[in-house]
């Protein structure tokens, strides 16, 4: 894909030019695909930043990745777009844009992978509702404390009430460290259920993993309302490391840890012994996972 001398133009060998006025570009319908398909991710991504605006009429689009700052997207009627992959490494606020953008982008969206390094906006309950949402992955992956301990992870549970169809939650902490709000050190246990307002249940829900679970207060919460509201769920997993799924199984190696890490780990596993084992249902697995020899520095 080349530029024009003006930077008017954006062509494909083989194809017409696409115009840009400005910052905003129109494409045919068929183009869009053709230029996923010719691009390499990386030059697609840094296009769709320079242009500050995605506007797509592909009526078959089933796959949309973005990698970038947000930007203004557009997919037409969307009808066909069942999954989205959302990467906004650069800017805060990822999570509350896919919550209240994205069921009006996409409405039949059935998974939405979503990643970001800071979030400091607390997910709000007046987002969109995400009717066929059956699978929803967040991943959080600077370190815990660019997570502002005023972040409520309780507010995470708006999404299970904005989608009633949703099977499989995973939840992650790329880099967890310790917490400067963690339920170890507080005086004041009393209000963790009226942390998580939602008095909804979550009647599709089965399966929950959340890694680098930390002990901060507001996550013991989410927790133990994911139990208490989810009569369905059938695996609960809180994983203390990085991320026992992503452990490099050729080399039998893990994610590391740093010390921070794991005197966090050490304060988690202790809030789940104490908070949450009690409150398991005999139906329920719960698998805990605890760092092992391969996950430290």
């Amino acid at each position: 894909m080349g530029t024009s001398e003006e930077g008017e133009a954006l062509s494909i060998k083989g194809q017409p030019e696409i115009r840009i006025n400005g910052s905003q570009i129109q494409l045919p319908e068929d183009i869009l695909h053709r230029i996923h398909a010719l691009m390499p991710m990386q030059d697609a991504a840094q296009a769709a930043c320079v242009l500050e605006k995605i506007d797509s009429k592909a009526p078959e689009l089933s796959t949309f990745i973005y990698i970038g700052h947000p930007i203004h997207i557009s997919l037409g009627d969307a009808l066909q777009v069942k999954k989205i992959i959302f990467h906004r490494d650069y800017s805060p606020g990822a999570i509350d844009y896919a919550s209240t953008k994205l069921p009006f982008i996409a409405p039949y969206l059935q998974t939405l992978v979503l990643s970001t390094k800071y979030e400091k906006v607390n997910t709000s309950a007046a987002m969109g509702r995400f009717l066929h949402l059956k699978y929803l992955e967040l991943e959080i992956k600077a370190p815990a404390q660019n997570v502002s301990s005023d972040y409520d992870f309780c507010s995470l549970a708006y999404f299970f009430d904005a989608s009633p169809a949703l099977e499989t939650f995973i939840f992650r902490i790329g880099m967890p460290t310790i917490r400067s709000d963690s339920i170890v050190d507080a005086s004041d246990v009393d209000s963790l259920h009226q942390l998580c307002v939602s008095e909804r249940c979550h009647d599709s829900l089965k399966n929950v993993m959340i890694t680098g679970f930390c002990s901060a207060k507001s996550m013991i919460a989410l927790t133990i309302h994911i139990i208490e509201k989810t009569k369905s769920l059938e695996c609960l997993t809180l994983d203390t490391t990085r991320g026992h799924d992503r452990r490099f199984v050729n080399v039998d190696k893990c994610l590391r840890l740093n010390k921070d890490a794991l005197v966090e780990a050490e304060k988690a596993l202790a809030a789940i012994r104490r908070y949450i084992e009690g409150r398991v249902p005999p139906a329920l697995n719960l698998k805990v996972i605890e760092p092992c020899s391969k996950c430290i520095y």
